[in-house]
């Protein structure tokens, strides 16, 4: 039977498998599950894990160790790490790709939560929900602002991937017009979605009422989102970003919100302090009302985790059966991740 080592934090362990889901990872093979932090454990102690154990399959998720070119080396039986959260960064290194280990992660499973949250996003923000909460719970006053529906209005996606794709029907009760600038997008996305295709970026950011970001985090991506862009947006116009910090001029965007011209709502920024994500308490957007905070929570929500943990054990099933599994990373993927 194939060696399958689960090791990531034992509290951890039923947010992405119910016990359910646990016995029937547990039939696929010999599997071990142990409680490992890396937080609380030194580098060489997953090293020793990993030589005690031999599996041919790793399952990891936020808090386990790194796997590094070295470690692999001494561990060739060790042929598909199955990471159930995102990023992988922090988890292996990317010449560990480029020996043959496949990667995989959780893919576009959470691809409908992130929209989900662009969507609650956008509709905070034209009813200037930051406002309104901190006048009620800090000011103690009856706020009279305002406020605008999402109703007839057009909405621009920066980015035409997985979870923009996901966010256009989530959008569609609200008969918005929906435009889009990707160049890499085939025009056969556009015409299934009914997404018109934006004739420039600059374009995209001037005449939509509401643009929403979702294009990569790639070395000409950043910052690409500055001062131009920003000032070509609409008065009154809402930016939301779920996708990277560093896609947006962060000093930009400061020096647009203090005018007071537009909104934001942001999941991610380019300052984060990690681990954990962290916002600088000093950051200049704190305190600025026209923007929205959230703390980087916009996928997966914590119920959801579990079609992680499916997605997991489906490929684990591909994986015995000889199949590829979904979501394997190419070298070039993970260079793009953050």
């Amino acid at each position: 039977m194939v060696k399958i080592l689960v090791a990531f934090p034992k509290d951890e362990w039923e947010m992405p498998f119910t016990p359910e889901m646990r016995a029937e990872l547990g039939a696929l093979g010999e599997v071990k599950w142990v409680d490992f932090w890396e937080k609380k454990r030194a580098p060489e102690e997953y090293r020793a894990l990993l030589a005690a154990e031999k599996p041919e399959v790793l399952v990891t998720f936020w808090g386990s160790g790194r796997l590094t070119p070295e470690i692999l080396g001494e561990n060739p039986q060790l042929k598909y790490m199955c990471n159930v959260s995102g990023t992988v960064r922090k988890m292996v290194d990317g010449q560990c790709l480029r020996m043959g280990l496949v990667v995989t992660n959780w893919g576009d499973t959470i691809s409908r939560i992130i929209s989900e949250a662009a969507l609650m996003m956008i509709l905070a923000s034209l009813r200037r929900v930051t406002e309104m909460t901190l006048g009620m719970h800090v000011r103690r006053e009856w706020p009279k602002l305002p406020c605008r529906s999402l109703f007839g209005r057009s909405v621009g996606l920066h980015g035409m991937g997985p979870i923009a794709q996901a966010l256009v029907p989530l959008l569609r009760p609200f008969e918005v017009k929906v435009s889009a600038y990707s160049p890499h997008a085939p025009a056969e996305v556009f015409a299934k979605l009914g997404v018109r295709r934006a004739e420039s970026l600059r374009a995209l950011y001037a005449e939509n009422d509401i643009v929403s970001i979702h294009t990569g985090n790639t070395p000409e991506n950043r910052h690409i989102v500055g001062a131009e862009l920003l000032a070509a947006m609409k008065p009154g116009a809402v930016l939301v970003n779920t996708a990277r910090g560093a896609i947006v001029d962060t000093a930009a965007l400061v020096a647009e919100l203090k005018k007071g011209r537009i909104y934001a709502a942001l999941d991610v920024y380019e300052e984060e302090e990690r681990p954990p994500f962290k916002l600088p308490a000093d950051s200049p957007l704190r305190g600025l009302e026209n923007c929205l905070l959230i703390p980087h929570e916009g996928g997966p929500t914590t119920d959801r985790l579990v079609d992680c943990g499916r997605l997991c054990i489906d490929n684990l099933r591909r994986y015995l059966a000889g199949q590829a599994p979904l979501n394997r990373l190419t070298p070039e993927r993970y260079d793009s991740m953050t």
